[in-house]
């Protein structure tokens, strides 16, 4: 195993699998368990396996419309998780608090879902209210009780003590409600941190009307640095680390954020590192307070490392555009390289050539030497087409012994015929190959945009025309022009 993906493998296995809260990765669109750890199967009491066969619906025990309503009752209190009845291999049901964080899983969309057991504090909460229930039925018989006394005996003086029994009695309960509250307060805090900690993410919150501006410490850390390092740290120092294409794409997406166009900010951003190296960044936020006139006000959001992710992605990518023998591009990248060379040439009015080149003779080296020696021969001819054209040339292997070259920018059509004569000169050339001396030719056909055509297909067709001219009349090179000309003749 590669040691970038084992070390990927090792932090999934030590961030998730083996954390102590309890999380699972659920499909956002249809509800399926993708995956849980060990601390879900501990509280679920099933198996890993049976929990990633079954769907979040499964286990919550409300209907969909009352997750609907508790989904709007966390929206209006202004809550950042959900209060769910989670029901267990066992049978029992257990309250339970959903903290949910969209994540990118094996190239897919998903929610991290960490799950806390509030059963117990649900059971004193109801506990407290019943004591609340009998402390006021105990003042309202007291209340009662001085009413009729006060018949018969002084109403002030028991009125007096009765108000301050009542008094005394609702101080008690507004004392144990902070408390409460305040103990409730500090194991959502802990959890939101645990939850920070668990997706190693940076934080960072903006005040949209003054520019002022609040990070975490794994925020620096993605670039290199300490916050101390960075200060004062404001929106200014996140413009500052990003590339300045970056910039403009990220500030008109907030800009279609703050005019109420987009519901959330989503950016994908390169930062410099402190050692001078690009970062790529998940940039993602959205506003979560607003002025009384209706103006945002206050935007969090997070920042994701995606390096390591960027750069898979651009490996598969050249996979995915290279010639597996010759190194050279591939069809595909080929026919999308056509279409991008088209559409800068009509957008800055330039002119660009395409050659289409084919083996002379090939055919029969692969009969007498093997298909090894062939193979060898066509990346030796490979290489020799890219030495003979220029950096931003794009050369490719269209397959079999056929070639292709999209030369852009020339000053001038002979400098295009020049760079074909040497590409024929040198693959001319007798060869040794794995021991065997090998001749072989090979013939060119150029057509020019847009001079000959003005679309991909008709300038693949016309360069085709002139190459098959210039292999039957071995001429070696050949353009539309010069062909259209011969058969008009």
């Amino acid at each position: 195993m590669p040691a970038e993906a084992k070390r990927a493998s090792l932090s999934y296995e030590q961030f998730f699998l083996r954390h102590s809260a309890t999380m699972m990765l659920i499909d956002p669109e249809t509800g399926n368990i993708l995956d849980a750890n060990n601390a879900a199967e501990q509280f679920y009491g099933f198996d890993r396996d049976t929990l990633r066969s079954m769907s979040i619906q499964k286990i919550n025990q409300l209907t969909p419309e009352q997750v609907e309503a508790e989904r709007q009752l966390a929206k209006s209190e202004d809550r950042n998780f959900f209060i769910f009845r989670h029901k267990l291999a066992d049978g029992s049901v257990r309250s339970v608090e959903v903290h949910s964080t969209p994540v990118d899983y094996a190239g897919r969309k998903a929610l991290l879902s960490v799950v806390h057991d509030i059963s117990a504090d649900r059971e004193r909460q109801e506990e407290l209210w019943h004591y609340k229930n009998r402390l006021e039925e105990m003042v309202d018989r007291k209340s009662a009780e001085l009413s009729s006394a006060y018949q018969a005996h002084n109403q002030w003086m028991l009125g007096l003590v009765g108000t301050l029994g009542v008094l005394l009695v609702g101080v008690c309960f507004l004392l144990l409600e902070r408390h409460t509250a305040h103990k409730r307060l500090r194991t959502s805090e802990q959890r939101l941190r645990d939850i920070i900690f668990g997706t190693n993410v940076g934080t960072w919150e903006r005040n949209l009307q003054t520019g002022e501006a609040i990070y975490n410490e794994r925020w620096a850390e993605i670039v290199g640095y300490t916050l101390a390092e960075l200060r004062p740290v404001n929106t200014e120092t996140w413009r500052r680390l990003t590339h300045p294409e970056d910039v403009e794409k990220s500030e008109q997406k907030l800009a279609e954020v703050i005019s109420g166009e987009r519901e959330a900010y989503d950016s994908e951003v390169r930062m410099q590192h402190k050692e001078g190296r690009w970062v790529w960044v998940l940039d993602r936020g959205r506003v979560v307070e607003w002025t009384k006139d209706g103006k945002p006000l206050r935007m969090s959001g997070t920042h994701t490392d995606i390096t390591r992710l960027k750069k898979t992605e651009e490996a598969v990518r050249r996979l995915a555009m290279t010639d597996h023998l010759t190194g050279l591009s591939n069809r595909a990248h080929f026919n999308e390289s056509l279409e991008d060379a088209i559409a800068v040439a009509v957008g800055e009015d330039r002119k660009f050539a395409l050659m289409m080149l084919d083996l002379d003779m090939f055919k029969p080296v692969n009969d007498r030497h093997g298909h090894p020696v062939g193979d060898a021969l066509l990346q030796v001819v490979a290489s020799t087409i890219k030495r003979c054209t220029r950096e931003g040339d794009v050369v490719t292997r269209l397959g079999g012994d056929e070639f292709a070259v999209i030369v852009g920018n020339y000053e001038q059509e002979k400098d295009v015929l020049a760079c074909a004569e040497r590409i024929v000169r040198q693959v001319s050339r007798p060869m040794d190959i794995k021991g065997n001396r090998i001749n072989i030719g090979i013939s060119v056909g150029i057509s020019f945009f847009p001079d000959d055509a003005d679309d991909a297909k008709s300038l693949i067709i016309h360069a085709d025309q002139a190459m098959y001219e210039a292999k039957k009349s071995s001429v070696n090179v050949l353009t539309y022009e010069a062909f259209r000309l011969r058969a008009a003749s």
